[in-house]
């Protein structure tokens, strides 16, 4: 059997021993460690790794199910999803949708889930220049309803029905939990010097950034708000910006909008 076949052997019984059970017969025989023992170490091993990976990932998930718990879902998690990828940091990226289904009694840890993932996100996310507010003040007045704004690749946006970032907050900080509570809230995640960021957001400010994220000019921004601000719109708007460029939240100005 040739190389590349035995390693393809060896990992499809990394993966699943059952499916892979096939491999066994290429190995040779040892006295002192049998067969499958031998290969159960390295089986046990790699699914060690991973689930060190998921819970670098998902330190308050973790601690919100507690030990036993994390590792009976991490262990069915690898099961239902083995990694694509090379690089360890991105095997528990279907952790959130996996939860909604396996634990639906415990919604909580779904959003838990997609909270520190966009955390993880934000801080991992390509870095770029930011929108300075000496950029804005050189457009000229009568472009202005035709600007459109682009959001950094750091920018994450997580919608919780629980007091989940309560809860991480108090996990994060090693204090005891509090109740699980309905709190239906839209929260903006970001990174800015170094450290990802979150704040929450008006049900107005959530629907400005997503028509940012649709390509809606500014013009179509204060129109969308004249229902709910009348007059002042653009005011509105033009503080939303402001808010938004203190943080580091909007690249440059775009060629488009020349």
């Amino acid at each position: 059997m040739k190389l590349a076949q035995l390693q393809a052997g060896f990992q499809a019984y990394l993966l699943n021993s059952k499916t892979g059970a096939a491999f066994k017969s290429q190995m040779v025989s040892d006295k002192k460690v049998g067969i499958s023992k031998r290969l159960s170490i390295y089986a046990n091993a790699y699914q060690l790794r991973i689930i060190e990976a998921l819970a670098a990932a998902y330190p308050n998930l973790k601690a919100l199910l507690g030990d036993d718990l994390f590792d009976k879902t991490a262990r069915a998690y690898i099961a239902a999803h083995p990694s694509t990828y090379r690089n360890m940091r991105w095997v528990g990226d279907q952790m959130a949708a996996h939860l909604v289904n396996t634990l639906p009694q415990y919604p909580v840890a779904a959003e838990m889930a997609q909270f520190e993932w966009a955390l993880g996100l934000a801080f991992d996310a390509e870095e770029n220049p930011s929108l300075q507010l000496q950029e804005l003040a050189a457009v000229a007045p009568e472009t202005w309803g035709y600007l459109r704004f682009d959001l950094q690749p750091c920018v994450q946006f997580c919608h919780c029905k629980q007091n989940t970032v309560a809860l991480w907050q108090a996990l994060n900080a090693q204090q005891k939990p509090p109740k699980v509570l309905k709190q239906t809230a839209s929260w903006l995640v970001w990174r800015q010097e170094l450290n990802s960021h979150f704040r929450s957001l008006t049900n107005e400010e959530s629907f400005a950034l997503q028509q940012v994220l649709r390509g809606e000019t500014f013009g179509d921004l204060c129109a969308q708000l004249e229902k709910t601000h009348q007059d002042q719109a653009s005011q509105q708007v033009a503080q939303f910006l402001l808010g938004w460029i203190e943080i580091g939240i909007l690249k440059p100005l775009s060629k488009d909008n020349d």
